[in-house]
Order: structure tokens, then sequence, then C-alpha cells
């Protein structure tokens, strides 16, 4: 099968998007798929990890300091595509690349199937500067689809501005994605969440739910012992971690709100921050207030691969967000044996309450008594990293691409059925 991949984001990024983009494509190669991926150009001295990756020319900081934004599509690039002869694509943001691979797909008759990846309804309510982006979604949609003069009408109505900027952000958000979405032959979304959101929003297009798969991150005690004795972790420490974008949607000041109760009672206990954002040094000043400043530590980002110390000296893993699409960093803790405390339980089928760990409601008290139940007690953290272990073995990255690759089968059949119902009798 030859497949398609169309992102806005991918390698060198270490974004969730990324990671599943790059999971999914090894694992599919593996089985001996041709996979071809289309993304931003990162530059000249990157090099690439497969031939099968065509770079478009793009420019950095347009919206985010990390994004490459392709406003230039070589028709050399397009002639490629066309004889590349792909049986299936699949775009995997709403961004320029994505839409061209839509409307590639859509002008040439190819099963389309998209993964909405990213919470836009809440990322825009963080992030009111991307309002202009929204637009140009909004509009550029009756475009990719060539939905008619109806589509076109839905999109004048969306952009009619709101008193809210979040209620005119969130309304363009709505309408335009599922617009696009209604075009496609399957929509896959990576939790229950995000399914439960666009069946609200009456997408019509089938809708399948399929997390990323995960595997283990290897480690050793030597690189484990290494990153106590970098950070100062005495044998005693209780560590509570978190890893991933430190940015206001994950919610990173409720989680330093509650660690500051935890650490009034469990004088050993430390909180240690994993990742980096925008909103950074706004969260290194509510820690500096706290009542344990030199107890919350920011360790920055940190590539995918060192990671597994991180699991490994860690006792519980505290997962405040309530924007995520689904939880990969909550099931390579599980994987490593750690017990989980999470907010949102909509976005992760590997933890289970009162088994692996313990969903939280969203207040610092409740947060923090959860995290001060379990380090008070070992012999539970012990049998729920244990449980962790077994239910997060159900979804590594082998498992999860062998029911995509059936998606991808069903998607092909069910097109070819309905385009061959299309056509004349006589034809």
């Amino acid at each position: 099968m030859r497949i398609g991949f169309f992102s806005d984001r991918y390698l060198p990024l270490t974004d969730g998007i990324t990671f599943s983009i790059e999971g999914f494509r090894l694992e599919l190669e593996k089985l001996g798929h041709e996979v071809y991926v289309f993304a931003p150009g990162p530059g000249l001295r990157y090099k690439e990890p497969s031939k099968r990756i065509v770079r478009f020319p793009a420019v950095k900081g347009l919206f985010f300091d990390d994004y490459l934004t392709s406003l230039f599509f070589p028709p050399q690039v397009i002639k490629r595509i066309e004889k590349l002869d792909l049986d299936i694509i699949h775009y995997h943001t709403p961004g320029q690349i994505g839409l061209l691979g839509a409307y590639f797909a859509l002008r040439h008759n190819i099963p389309l199937v998209t993964t909405y990846h990213t919470d836009l309804y809440e990322y825009v309510r963080h992030y009111p500067s991307v309002l202009p982006g929204v637009i140009a979604l909004s509009m550029l949609t009756p475009v990719i689809t060539g939905g008619g003069m109806s589509e076109y009408r839905d999109s004048l109505s969306s952009i009619k501005p709101e008193r809210s900027i979040d209620k005119w952000n969130q309304k363009i958000v709505e309408r335009g994605v599922t617009m696009i979405h209604n075009h496609c032959d399957l929509v896959i979304t990576p939790s229950h969440k995000m399914e439960q959101q666009l069946r609200s929003w009456h997408t019509q297009s089938r809708i399948a739910t399929l997390p990323t798969g995960v595997d283990k991150i290897t480690t050793t005690e030597r690189e484990i012992t290494n990153i106590r004795r970098q950070y100062g972790f005495g044998p005693d420490d209780q560590i509570v971690l978190f890893v991933g974008r430190i940015g206001t949607e994950k919610n990173i000041g409720l989680l330093i709100r509650a660690f500051d109760l935890v650490a009034q009672q469990h004088p050993k206990a430390k909180l240690l921050l994993v990742g980096t954002g925008e909103d950074i040094d706004d969260f290194r000043e509510q820690a500096a207030a706290t009542s344990c400043p030199d107890r919350i530590i920011f360790a920055g980002q940190m590539p995918h691969e060192q990671l597994g110390a991180f699991y490994g000296l860690a006792d519980i893993f505290a997962f405040p967000s309530l924007a995520d699409t689904q939880g990969m960093v909550i099931n390579e803790a599980a994987q490593a044996g750690v017990p989980v405390v999470m907010v949102d339980r909509d976005i992760t089928e590997v933890v289970k309450d009162r088994q692996n760990g313990f969903f939280a409601r969203g207040t610092a008290k409740d947060l923090g008594a959860k995290i001060s139940q379990l380090l008070d007690k070992p012999a539970l953290r012990q049998r729920m990293g244990a449980q962790g272990r077994e239910l997060a073995a159900d979804f590594t990255a082998s498992k999860q691409t062998l029911k995509l690759l059936r998606l991808y089968e069903e998607t092909i059949e069910h097109h070819h059925e309905a385009v061959a119902q299309t056509q004349p009798a006589n034809q």
C-alpha cells in the first residue's frame, strides 16, 4: 500500500503530532508498506530519516516560534505526488500542507483520512492570537472541498465577529473543521473525548477512535542514577513528574498550586517538570512564590530517548491538562510502572481509576490530596505501577498500527464501493 502523510508538524519538532506520525510511519514500513511524508522544510542541514520524505519551503515563526508555515508548493512537487499513485491520503493537521493533502485527495478521487490531533476548540481559548489562521482555515475550506456556494455561505457566516474573541474563534473552528471532516472518508480521533466532541458538532463522516501506540522507553540504573545526581535528588526524595509542554493549556498552574499543598505535608517531595514552552517564565515566577520554590525543578526540553530515565526515577506521574486529545506521555509512564494522577479521565484508556492511578477533580486541593495519598503508600504505588504495565501493553506501537492498517483497508474498500455506486450502469 502507498500511503501519503500530509502534516504541518513533523521532525525535527518533538511534539505529540510528530511522535504519532513517525511512530506509525516506522511501523507501517516494517509491515512492507510505502509511507510518503509531506511536511515543511526545517533547513538544508537537516538529515532526513527517509528518502520518502518530501519537504516544502517554509517560513519559521509566523504563528509560533517553532511553527513552520509553508506558503509555496513547487509545481514539480505536485507532479511528484501525482506520479506516486497513492492508495490513500492521511492528513494530520488543518494547516497549509494538511489541506493540500485533502485538496489533492478530493480532486484525484483518493480515499481521504484525517486524524484530529489537536483540540483546536480548547486551544484557541489559550492562544487567541491564532485568530487570523483560524479565519484563513474557514475561508479556504470551500476551496479545498469544492463544496459550492452553500459552504461559502457557511464560511462567511462563521467569521461574523462575536462579542467574545474566544467564542468567535471556537465558532470558526467548529464550523471549519466539521465542514472539511464531512468530506473525509474517515476521521480518526485519538481518544473518546475527541470522538464525543466531533459527534456533538454533527460530523457526518465515519469516526474511529485510535490512540497512538507507545512503546516503553528503555533506560538503565546508571542513567537513572545520573539524573538523580544531576538534579541533586537524594535516595529518599519522592519525585512527582510531569512531562509535556509547559504551557497554560496544560494546566501547569494548577499542578504547581497542588504541589505547594503536597510539599507542606511531605518534606521529601519534589516536583520535576520536563518540557518547555512560551509560558515557562510565568510558571517559574509562580513556583518562586510558593512555600517550596527550591523543590520545584524545571528541567527543560529533553530528547525523547532520554525520558526513560526520568520515568525510572519518578514515584508519581501527574498530568493536570484538560486540553489534550490523548495521553502518550501517560502511556509511557504506565509502561514504566509509574502510577498516574490526572484530571481529564477521557483522554486515555491506559489509566483506570484506583487500578493504576487516580482521577482528580480540577482543584488544587483534590489533585494534591490524590498525590499525597500515593506518596503516603509505597505498597499502593507498587501495585498500581504493576497494573499500569499490564494495561499499557495493549497499546503498543505495533498493535495500534495493525488497527490503523485495518482502518485503511476498510476505508479504501468503502470508498471504491461508493464510487462504483455513483457510476452510470453502462460504464
